[in-house]
């Protein structure tokens, strides 16, 4: 880790994490600083991004996030992690590109280590609801919504709305084009 990434990532866990979220007095300016330590942190930050008040993603190795997206009030992210432009992300949203290992009936489960990690992809244009949990390798498609609370397991295609737990389609959001 080179030292300006973890000074800023020391600066953002221990103070700017705490800081007022948005519409909040003193918002504008703390957003600006989460902003300015999360392009240090980040593996690629885009233009004009939002990490909100409370967001955790540890020192930011191997997350991206892409131009006007946001990591939403006390996110909790666990990378890798691919976030196109354009993304709203609610409160208290959960990813987690990493899993325990399970397969050894014969030891116990906290003696088993973790699988690979599998990188989430939230495609550009994605509204991810207050409260959602997207699991390791999971894609989120261009233009979805996932509804509030939902469990994500499985990929969400392209511009459809997925709600529930374990998350489906409930409806496409555009028709097809032939």
């Amino acid at each position: 880790m080179t030292p300006a990434r973890l000074l800023s990532t020391a600066v953002y866990l221990g103070v700017a994490r705490h800081l007022p979220w948005g519409p909040r007095p003193g918002g504008g300016v703390s957003k600006r600083l989460r902003r300015f330590l999360a392009e240090r942190m980040l593996d690629e930050c885009g233009q004009d991004v939002n990490v909100e008040h409370g967001a955790w993603f540890g020192s930011g190795k191997g997350i991206r996030l892409g131009d006007r997206s946001d990591l939403g009030m006390d996110a909790l992210i666990m990378g890798p992690l691919t976030v196109g432009a354009d993304v709203m992300m609610g409160p208290r949203c959960v990813l987690i590109s990493d899993n325990h290992a399970t397969g050894d009936t014969g030891r116990p489960m906290n003696r088993q280590g973790y699988v690979p990690s599998q990188t989430i992809v939230v495609e550009d244009d994605v509204w991810i609801g207050a409260g959602v949990t997207i699991l390791p390798g999971v894609r989120v498609g261009r233009g979805s919504v996932v509804g509030a609370g939902s469990v994500v397991t499985k990929d969400v295609p392209a511009w459809s709305v997925a709600a529930g737990n374990p998350a489906r389609v409930v409806r496409a959001r555009k028709r097809s084009e032939p």
